[in-house]
């Protein structure tokens, strides 16, 4: 019995989850609700108010289906312990079923090199303001709100888990797409990450489109023009040039057309090292087997040491074998 009870104990250990306070290391950019407050920096209703102010910015209008940029900017920023500041997009402060997903929206890039609502930045000493901005899709027609919230644990450490929130929504008017607006196919979908050292061909596909302009920049840097050729019925290609260490390089497309002419949201494309990734479903199964091979061991060893025992038992102590 007490065998079985140290077996389920380790296999309990081994499959469950940190469960921590709070995890000050961060968790790294997912798809989040605002209730990951608690989710992610321990219990909700242990959150302190931040003193930073949050505040959304996005156009006021926006068409149907076509790409959209939105920007949340935060200042007067706590430095914390590990610098690490966590942003939110979110289609209002429920706390649950508020990700823009929910509302329509679809990211499709954001400027930390992912396509989720929630990021993480690393905020140097000193600095007291950061930018993050996201492209989206725009939802059905009619009116639709963005929130923005922040995460972020204490200067000393002791990760208190702090939350702060915009103060008033962006409202953006969705209408209906003009029919010879010059735009990007509804379809198209920028890349947003690449490997370091390769460089990027990218189709435009397009409609009511005569024309089209590209510009590319590292982030913060000089703007540049690529050069664009046609490909095919309402399709343009571009070629973006490699980068030789991790980077985050913008481009944007100014389209021109019988109707008022267009120019794309900037979209982010993040260069990094290859990666390789961990199946975890694996992972487990690997530490259940491995469990299972010690404990057989273990039993095995024992089983082997009760008969050697029982052996030497069976002799007296001048080493002749005891007769009943």
């Amino acid at each position: 019995m007490k065998r079985i009870s140290l077996m389920l104990v380790v296999l309990t250990l081994l499959l469950a989850p940190s469960l921590g306070s709070a995890n000050p290391n961060g968790v790294g950019s997912g798809t989040f609700d605002a209730q990951c407050g608690g989710a992610c920096h321990g219990d909700a209703d242990m959150n302190r108010s931040s003193t930073a102010s949050v505040v959304v910015n996005a156009p006021s209008v926006a068409y149907e289906g076509l790409l959209t940029s939105v920007s949340v900017t935060v200042s007067d920023i706590e430095t914390t312990s590990t610098g690490l500041l966590g942003f939110f997009l979110l289609s209002d402060l429920s706390g649950a079923g508020d990700t823009p997903a929910d509302a329509g929206w679809t990211i499709l890039s954001n400027s930390e090199g992912g396509s989720e609502n929630y990021v993480e930045a690393v905020i140097a000493s000193g600095q007291t303001e950061h930018t993050v901005h996201w492209t989206l899709r725009a939802p059905s027609v009619g009116t639709a709100t963005l929130h923005a919230s922040i995460h972020h644990g204490s200067e000393d450490g002791s990760e208190a888990p702090f939350f702060g929130a915009s103060a008033s929504p962006a409202t953006i008017d969705v209408r209906e797409v003009p029919e010879d607006l010059p735009r990007l196919a509804s379809d198209f979908e920028p890349p947003v990450r690449r490997d370091i050292g390769e460089a990027t061909t990218i189709t435009l596909t397009t409609e009511h489109v005569d024309q089209v302009a590209v510009e590319w920049k590292v982030s913060g840097g000089e703007v540049n023009t690529a050069t664009v050729s046609t490909s095919g019925d309402n399709a343009w290609e571009f070629a973006l040039p490699a980068s030789l260490q991790p980077v985050q390089l913008e481009w944007r497309a100014h389209l021109e057309g019988e109707g008022p002419d267009q120019t794309t949201p900037w979209f982010q494309l993040q260069s990094e090292e290859p990666s390789w990734s961990v199946d975890e479903t694996s992972a487990y199964v690997q530490s259940m087997a491995m469990l299972f091979v010690f404990i057989a061991a273990f039993l095995t060893l024992q089983r082997q040491s009760t008969a050697t025992a029982k052996n030497f038992d069976a002799f007296d102590s001048d080493g002749r074998e005891e007769v009943a």
